[in-house]
């Protein structure tokens, strides 16, 4: 399996309805990923629980692989 990471974006959500959203560790909710798996481009998305906000381009193709893993487990 060929992974390439794309382009990739930081989601950010204040946890205190109403107060202004910042671009901290504390406010990070989620990433969006957009990478061509086997020459596919596919969109993936990852909580805060899932993937690190400092987290390295191997450590996003790592958590691609175990979320395709799981898709495919769950498929059989």
């Amino acid at each position: 399996m060929t992974i390439e990471i794309v382009k990739t974006s930081i989601q950010f959500k204040n946890p205190i309805i109403g107060k202004p959203t910042l671009a901290i560790e504390e406010h990070y909710y989620a990433r969006r990923i957009t990478a061509i798996v086997d020459e596919l481009e596919r969109p993936f998305r990852f909580m805060a629980s899932e993937i690190a906000l400092d987290a390295t381009e191997e450590d996003m193709i790592e958590a691609i692989e175990i979320q395709l893993n799981k898709i495919q487990s769950n498929a059989l």
